[in-house]
């Protein structure tokens, strides 16, 4: 009985940690070529999608500890704003089910690895005509055993 109740206890404690949750902010463009270095494999994935999309400039980055269930807002360029929600806590396979509230977008859930980000690239664009790409990644496999 003891190394069950040591079981729940493990699972309930890996439950309420914190999910670290960290958000590239990029600005993108059809006006010039150069890609931040920081964002090279970033930009690749990107230009899959739209290959109109030449230059990648890094705007910066921003990290927030969000409990399961809970949820952060983090300002973007523009006054635009990204609601980033952690639904479940890792599961099996080592991912973490998250909503993102994107500018100007539905929300999008999915499921997060670990160690890898997640692209949108949101309609929002700056009056210099960037488009506002987020990258989002979380970071819960700090518990490695």
């Amino acid at each position: 009985m003891p190394a069950v109740l040591a079981a729940l206890l493990f699972v309930t404690c890996q439950a309420e940690t914190p999910v670290r949750v960290t958000v590239v902010i990029v600005l993108a463009t059809n006006q010039n070529a150069v890609v931040d270095a920081k964002l090279k494999d970033l930009a690749k994935e990107v230009q899959k999608r739209d290959p109109k999309l030449t230059g990648f400039k890094l705007v910066a980055t921003e990290c927030k500890s969000i409990p399961v269930g809970g949820a952060e807002v983090i300002t973007l360029t523009d006054k635009q704003e990204l609601k980033i929600q952690v639904d479940k806590a890792k599961d099996a396979n080592g991912r973490i089910s998250m909503t993102l509230n994107p500018p100007a977008m539905d929300s999008v859930t999915y499921a997060c690895a670990c160690d890898k980000f997640f692209p949108v690239v949101t309609p929002h664009r700056t009056k210099a005509g960037e488009q506002l790409i987020i990258a989002v990644m979380a970071k819960p496999c700090t518990l490695k055993k």
